[in-house]
C-alpha cells in the first residue's frame, strides 16, 4: 500500500481555509500571532487519504501544499552493494 508525503509551505499559506473546506479530516486553520494559517495533521498520509489531501491542494490558491509518493526503504543489503568489494568502508573510531 502507498504511502504519501505532505509538503507544506507555511510561508506561502495565506489561511483562506479552502483545503480545510475539503479535507478537514487533515487540515486545520490555526491562529498564530494574529495570523491564521493552515496545519497539517499529519505530514504521511495512506493511499485512502490521499484524494481528499490532493483536492486540498489542488484547490489551495497559492499552491502551498504538494503531496509526493513516499519511496520504499532501501534495503541495508542494497546500501552494502553500493560498496564495490575492493572498497572498504571508513572507520570513524
Amino acid at each position: 500500500m502507498a504511502k504519501y508525503r505532505i509538503l507544506f509551505d507555511r510561508k506561502a499559506c495565506i489561511g483562506s481555509g479552502a483545503c480545510t473546506s475539503v479535507c478537514p479530516e487533515n487540515w486545520e486553520l490555526v491562529e498564530k500571532n494574529g495570523e491564521f494559517k493552515a496545519k497539517p495533521k499529519k505530514l504521511e498520509i495512506s493511499e485512502e487519504e490521499y484524494t481528499s489531501n490532493a483536492e486540498a491542494a489542488a484547490i489551495c490558491p497559492v499552491e502551498c501544499i504538494k503531496i509526493e509518493k513516499i519511496k520504499g526503504k532501501k534495503r541495508v543489503a542494497d546500501e552494502e552493494e553500493e560498496f564495490g568489494e575492493d572498497e572498504e568502508e571508513e572507520d570513524f573510531d
